[in-house]
């Protein structure tokens, strides 16, 4: 689809990724147009693919996960997508990207404590193909912004 946004369309994003509870009477209310339109133009970028769906984004900490880290991954490029099958299937990454540079994979983990993570990274290692990894504790989050910023 090659139909392209508008500002009102930006104004309801805006709206959206600030609190997706929101309701559309409210959107409606905020920016001047019917609930009715808000609905139909939310629709139209759900089938479009600029929203991608709505979730709940749950604090690791909270849960019993404190300790996230990312871990940058060198994998042999004869195996790099069995790597990243297996990658796939280890319920402690919570993000994985396929990224240029040095590294092949960047992983973001988020887990109970230093020896959760240990088991983590030397299941990563033990994955073939996988030819050393990089880890880096993060110390605190200084900006997190899920999804793209609209301008």
């Amino acid at each position: 689809m090659s139909q392209e946004i508008d500002e009102i369309d930006k104004l309801i994003l805006k709206k959206l990724q600030k609190d997706a509870r929101i309701s559309f009477s409210k959107i409606a209310r905020e920016i001047g147009i019917s609930g009715a339109a808000v609905f139909l133009r939310v629709k139209r970028l759900q089938k479009m693919g600029v929203i991608k769906g709505f979730r709940t984004v749950i604090s690791p900490a909270h849960i019993g996960k404190p300790l996230s880290a990312f871990i940058l991954v060198k994998a042999d490029p004869k195996k790099y997508s069995q790597v990243i099958e297996a990658i796939k299937t280890l319920n402690e990454i919570t993000e994985a990207y396929d990224v240029t540079g040095p590294y092949y994979l960047i992983l973001r983990v988020d887990v109970a404590d230093k020896s959760a993570l240990t088991k983590v990274i030397d299941t990563i290692g033990a994955i073939d193909g996988v030819v050393s990894t990089e880890t880096a504790i993060i110390l605190r989050e200084i900006k997190e912004n899920i999804g793209a910023s609209i301008q």
